[in-house]
């Protein structure tokens, strides 16, 4: 009985007992029960995509469903090796946890450009989307799979016997993949031909395929083959310079949609100062992409969205580098995360690393700041034509409460919460909206000070890079795939101003433009409209992509 009492109730045994293996399973068991749990575990978005593509159609669900199950599993057999087995699991757990928080919560799905625009934002902009839900949210689906690699032993049989062992089931699992997909080949081709956005769902293998296209991409670009110097032959010939050179100004905007702005009809006032003006809305205006990383290298290219290629454009001039070719004075004011490459080769900026301005915190800045840049780039003794671009902060979200001042914030309740899925969709569209009345006022201030300038004749285009999705059908942000975005995030306002004196000089008719006003147009147009503006004559200018030209009388 003292040996009894004497034993101590917890020790160093005990806890060693503890974190002793509880179960022991062959790897390739381990491997299919790993399956399963993928499967299962992250792919409810996936099987509701299933039920609303394809309701009522059990069968094909099934092969579907039977299809991903064999997928996964052919995937965690290729690292069914001592070594790799168990971080392999974990990694691709990881993944799938983190797509399908973000499926869930924002009707995200994570593709190349989606990872492409999470690498390429800033400290501030990524921070916006690290939240308690997040963590809860992986937490919890990780929890599993921890415990799992923890407490189950996976002893590994004489190499030479579970090599046989490992060929003989990746050729069975191989097998039954061609064998699912030859029984079900009618159905399955109709299926994902119909329904392409469907496999956009599959966890974790869709994000895991849009990895390995990224990186192959970034690979690619730390080789980049020799720059393209295209549009050499630009020239501004004498005969077209005006008495007094020509001022544009280009405000790039950020995640705009062109339905909130009530030039183009929206039901709330979000453009009461541009209403005052003189201005041009184009209502019918699509983007190049999605997201900034993509869109704003492709506005500024030649491509056009169709033929655009990403590794191509950053290695070529673009139009910024060709209206310096033709002498025409260019610089960037950057209030983003950069220009994307686009601005490399011009002056720039990068306005939001001046944190000791007052409209700075957090590496961010609102975006009068661009103001009182453009203030001091105009006060700069150049001569000659001059474009000046301001990129927006604009309406970035998800914190888009954060881009309207308090003198700004006309319509409340705002959603104040960067998980948007907590807020009510019309607190939601009240936070945004004030950013939307935001870049109203600076785009009229813009307008205003340029309308003052008396040594030059200016003029103004407004134009986003992509737009927005506001909890419509459940989703938010931007960055889907083109092919199945709303048109939320890819019709995007464009606006024109110029003063009298432009209007005269460049024979551009003022009464003509509003009759272009419901024209089709997309960043395309960007390019030779640039070029069109500044009278650059190069082979690259093609007239029929310059908005302006209908309207001008020579």
């Amino acid at each position: 009985m003292s040996e009894i009492i004497a034993q101590p109730f917890f020790s160093i045994q005990t806890l060693r007992d503890v974190r002793r293996p509880r179960l022991s399973l062959h790897p390739l068991l381990f491997s299919l029960v790993a399956a399963l749990w993928l499967s299962v575990s992250v792919n409810l978005p996936f099987l509701q995509q299933l039920q609303q593509k394809i309701p009522g159609q059990i069968s094909l669900q099934v092969s579907v469903l039977a299809l991903l199950f064999l997928l996964n599993w052919l995937l965690l057999l290729l690292f069914s090796f001592k070594v790799s087995q168990k971080p392999a699991l974990l990694l691709l757990c990881f993944l799938g946890a983190v797509s399908h928080y973000f499926i869930t919560r924002f009707g995200i799905v994570i593709d190349r450009d989606m990872l492409q625009n999470a690498v390429e934002t800033d400290v501030a902009e990524a921070s916006a989307m690290l939240t308690s839900g997040l963590l809860w949210s992986v937490t919890l689906l990780m929890a599993l799979p921890l415990l799992a690699c923890r407490w189950i032993s996976t002893p590994y049989p004489k190499l030479w016997r579970y090599t046989g062992q490992w060929l003989l089931l990746t050729v069975a699992v191989i097998s039954a993949i061609v064998s699912l997909a030859a029984v079900n080949r009618a159905e399955f081709t109709t299926f994902f031909r119909n329904f392409k956005e469907v496999k956009q769902y599959a966890l974790p293998l869709s994000p895991l395929v849009a990895g390995i296209s990224w990186s192959k991409a970034f690979a690619a670009e730390q080789f980049p083959t020799a720059f393209l110097m295209q549009g050499q032959d630009a020239t501004q010939p004498f005969a077209v310079r005006t008495e007094k050179p020509r001022l544009i100004v280009l405000v790039l905007g950020e995640t705009a949609r062109a339905a909130q702005f009530s030039l183009n009809g929206y039901s709330r006032q979000t453009n009461p100062e541009l209403s005052k003006l003189p201005v041009v809305s184009f209502h019918n205006v699509s983007s190049c992409g999605t997201a900034t990383a993509h869109s704003v290298p492709c506005m500024f290219s030649n491509m056009g969205r169709e033929l655009y290629e990403e590794k191509v454009a950053k290695n070529s001039s673009n139009v910024l580098d060709i209206l310096q070719y033709a002498a025409i004075n260019v610089s960037w004011l950057d209030n983003n995360s950069g220009c994307k490459g686009v601005c490399a080769r011009v002056d720039t900026q990068l306005l939001f690393e001046h944190q000791q301005n007052p409209l700075c915190k957090e590496g961010q800045c609102h975006d009068e700041v661009l103001l009182q840049a453009l203030e001091q780039e105009l006060a700069k003794p150049i001569s000659g034509d001059r474009l000046i671009v301001l990129h927006q902060l604009g309406s970035h979200g998800p914190e888009y409460f954060k881009r309207s001042l308090p003198a700004q914030k006309q319509f409340k309740p705002e959603c104040t919460d960067k998980q948007l899925q907590n807020c009510s969709q019309s607190n939601v569209v009240n936070a945004y909206d004030n950013s939307i009345l935001a870049t109203d006022q600076l785009l009229a201030a813009v307008i205003r000070r340029l309308a003052q300038q008396t040594d030059s004749v200016p003029a103004m285009l407004y134009l986003s890079d992509h737009g927005e999705s506001l909890g419509e059908n459940g989703v938010y942000l931007h960055g889907m795939p083109y092919w199945m975005a709303p048109a939320t995030q890819t019709k995007v306002p464009m606006i024109w101003w110029m003063s009298d004196q432009f209007s005269m000089s460049q024979q551009l008719s003022k009464t003509c433009l509003p009759l272009q006003a419901n024209k089709e147009l997309s960043h395309d147009h960007l390019f030779h409209s640039l070029l069109g503006l500044f009278k650059v004559r190069t082979t690259l200018y093609r007239p029929e992509l310059d908005f302006l030209r209908p309207c001008m009388n020579s």
